[in-house]
Formats: C-alpha cells, sequence, structure tokens
C-alpha cells in the first residue's frame, strides 16, 4: 500500500506535469495582472494615468468613473445603454438560432441513416476548416445582394447547422438510446414529434450549456458588429471603435470603466453556471 502511493506521488509530480502546471500558472496569472491592471487603472483621474502609469494603485480612488462611462462612450450617436440593447439582441439570436438549427442538423445525421450522410458530414467538418477572415469577400457581397447586410436580419447567417456546436451536440445524441424513438413511433408519434417532445428534451443539458457559451463568445465579438453591422453597434465593437476614433484625447480611465462594465453579464454567467457548462460539454465530448 505505502509503495503504491509512492509510485503514485511520484507520478503526479513528474517534470512533465510541474512544466504544465508551471506553464498555465503564468498564463493565468498574466490574465488576472491584466484585470487587476485595468481596474486600478479605471479607478485614475487622466493626469494621473498618463504621469503615473507604471504605478498599480491610484492615489485617489475615483469610482465615478464607472458613472462617468455611461455618458462618455457614445459611437455614432449611439449611448452605451443602446449599444448594451445590440449586444443582447445579437448574442441571443445568434446563440438560439445557431444551437436550434446545429441542434436538429445533429440529431438528422447522428440518428438517421441517408443517402449522402457521410457527405453532408465531411462538408461540415470542411466548413470549420474555412478561417472567417477567408471567407469575408464573399459573405460580405452575399449579404448585400441578400439585403441583410447592417439589419437584425443578419441573424440569419447563425443558422448554418454546422461548426463547433454540431460536433458537442452530435456527440450527446449519439449516447442517447434510440429505445425512446422506437416507443414512440409505435405510440404512432411522428419524427417531428419525437424530436421535439421527446429527443430535444433529452439533450437539453447540452444545448443549454452551449446557448451559453455561444452567448457569451456573441457578446464579446466584435468582428461581425464592426464588418457587417456598421449601424448597429455592441458593447464590444463600440468600444473598440470609441478607441480607435479618439486616440489624441481619450479619456482612458472611462475607457477601462467600460471595458470592465462590458465584462460584468458574461463573468456573472460563467460563475454562476460554470459546473454546468463545464460538465455538460466534456459529457456530450465522451460519449463521442
Amino acid at each position: 500500500m505505502l509503495k503504491s502511493r509512492i509510485i503514485k506521488r511520484f507520478k503526479m509530480t513528474n517534470p512533465m506535469r510541474i512544466l504544465a502546471f508551471i506553464i498555465f500558472a503564468l498564463f493565468a496569472f498574466t490574465i488576472l495582472y491584466s484585470l487587476v491592471w485595468a481596474f486600478f487603472s479605471s479607478l485614475k483621474s487622466p493626469t494621473e494615468y498618463t504621469l503615473y502609469k507604471a504605478e498599480l494603485l491610484p492615489k485617489e480612488w475615483l469610482f465615478s468613473n464607472y458613472i462617468k462611462a455611461f455618458g462618455l462612450l457614445e459611437v455614432s450617436g449611439n449611448s452605451i445603454f443602446v449599444m448594451i440593447f445590440n449586444s443582447l439582441w445579437l448574442a441571443i439570436g445568434q446563440a438560439f438560432i445557431s444551437c436550434m438549427v446545429a441542434s436538429a442538423t445533429a440529431y438528422v445525421v447522428t440518428k438517421y441513416d441517408f443517402i449522402g450522410k457521410k457527405v453532408v458530414y465531411a462538408v461540415i467538418i470542411a466548413m470549420m476548416m474555412i478561417p472567417l477572415y477567408g471567407s469575408f469577400a464573399a459573405s460580405y457581397k452575399m449579404y448585400r445582394t441578400l439585403g441583410i447586410y447592417d439589419t437584425p436580419f443578419i441573424l440569419i447567417t447563425s443558422a448554418s447547422g454546422g461548426g463547433m456546436v454540431f460536433m458537442i451536440i452530435s456527440s450527446y445524441f449519439k449516447g442517447v438510446s434510440w429505445e425512446y424513438a422506437e416507443a414512440a413511433t409505435i405510440d404512432g408519434s411522428s419524427d417531428l414529434r419525437i424530436y421535439f417532445e421527446i429527443m430535444l428534451p433529452l439533450a437539453l443539458p447540452a444545448v443549454g450549456s452551449i446557448f451559453l457559451v455561444m452567448f457569451i463568445g456573441s457578446w464579446n465579438d466584435y468582428s461581425v458588429p464592426i464588418y457587417y453591422l456598421p449601424h448597429y453597434p455592441t458593447l464590444a465593437s463600440g468600444l473598440y471603435i470609441y478607441e480607435k476614433i479618439s486616440t489624441f484625447n481619450i479619456n482612458y480611465p472611462v475607457y477601462f470603466a467600460g471595458i470592465l462594465l462590458s465584462c460584468v453579464p458574461t463573468f456573472l454567467l460563467f460563475i454562476i453556471f460554470q459546473e454546468k457548462i463545464l460538465s455538460s460539454i466534456s459529457t456530450g465530448g465522451l460519449k463521442g
């Protein structure tokens, strides 16, 4: 027993594990230090920030900068409240449409046999390999032609049915027994009813977790609003544009206050649902 414990302890402290721990610890430190530095910088006056940028703690703690952020941070006549509203409908819309379409696609591809099934799966995998910037020109022209450029109808583009959402949910569906569908078929249920009343509720833990991850990603994304929604700035894109157009007279403490305020919703969501998100995604991945 003692020998096995010594061997186990030795395996847990081998050089590779120690090196991995050091690397991840340094990575975590850089992220935490950046947040701490931004927080203390947001409490300084513009003069103090310019003259004493290297000093971490402010000489005067100006929490009023967070109140000023709601009035000063404005982009093309859009206040921070408008940017919050744009962030909400875009993040919720993208996450919901992407999850619903991807879950339906994953269910059909996973649970049904049909001609071209492997081709559909291969196309979905190939789509994941195309970088966003590689398809920007074609997407821009297509959205212009369809008349959805710079309109809320841009949410339609989230209905691709592929991507990592498809991979995770399809892995989850592979672990769901087909006996539920067989029993419902005997009772006279249609394929559509089986999906919405049996299969989708069974997959809701995974779909809900993916929805939260997608919402956080969309909330923090600034590329889509900048490229395709120039008149609908979100918090992420609005703060980016504000920093670029105010290079010479920008109030950096207030700017940092705005950045930290934009992080609050996603930070709270992750803290509240982190165990559910990680457990559901890992479970869905293991079932593949």
